[in-house]
């Protein structure tokens, strides 16, 4: 688990049980694309400045299942926020963000996180489905560092607030944890412990307004 990136955690995460992102998740699935954006400027591939998105460096072989974002981002530089949400996930096709799961869910097989089935009778799209172990190593590690007075990092920040968004806490957490948890996230908010958490926090904050803008 400590080698899945922020995006392949939170795909893992939002996952069903059929390994498919639930019907009428238009959030979730937002967020998806949300993750890979964070994910990307974190690792400074991407830069931010005024609201919109430009190339940094070369896109490292390690990260290629955000292919689909990063040249994106490339040919349309400088590029709004909401203009790369809106390509992957409010579109006439779900072509865009198929390709970018298939991306993910390629790289999680490939880690032993989930189990790829091919499409059904009625449908040619690949599922991915979740390994509980690791799904659960997630969710533990996310409690430890929010719940038990942890180490923070970017990571979990991050990932922990793209959750809370999409709305899948409470699949994980009880409602008391969750409160804790949702607590702990505005303390930092408020009050960083250091300059990395705060832009973690800056661009999560960035990328939610984009992601209420592209939805409207």
């Amino acid at each position: 688990m400590n080698d899945l990136s922020l995006t392949q955690q939170y795909l893992l995460c939002v996952l069903n049980n059929k390994g498919r992102i639930p019907m009428f998740g238009i959030e979730k699935t937002m967020c998806v694309v949300a993750s890979g954006i964070v994910e990307l400027l974190l690792d400074d591939i991407l830069e931010l400045e005024e609201k919109k998105l430009a190339v940094k460096r070369e896109l490292p072989v390690e990260k290629s299942f955000l292919r689909p974002v990063y040249h994106y981002v490339e040919k349309r530089q400088p590029v709004k926020f909401e203009k790369v949400i809106e390509n992957f996930s409010i579109t006439f096709t779900d072509k865009n963000i198929n390709e970018l799961i298939d991306c993910i869910g390629e790289s999680l097989e490939k880690a032993g996180c989930v189990h790829k089935e091919n499409g059904g009778r009625f449908s040619d799209r690949s599922a991915y489905i979740p390994e509980e172990k690791a799904v659960d190593r997630i969710v533990q590690n996310i409690r430890a560092e929010f719940l038990e007075e942890g180490e923070l990092t970017e990571e979990v920040v991050a990932l922990a607030a793209l959750l809370n968004k999409s709305g899948e806490l409470t699949k994980y957490f009880s409602a008391y944890e969750k409160k804790d948890l949702k607590k702990r996230l505005k303390e930092i908010k408020d009050n960083p412990q250091n300059k990395e958490i705060q832009r973690v926090t800056d661009y999560i904050d960035t990328l939610l307004l984009m992601l209420v803008i592209a939805a409207t």
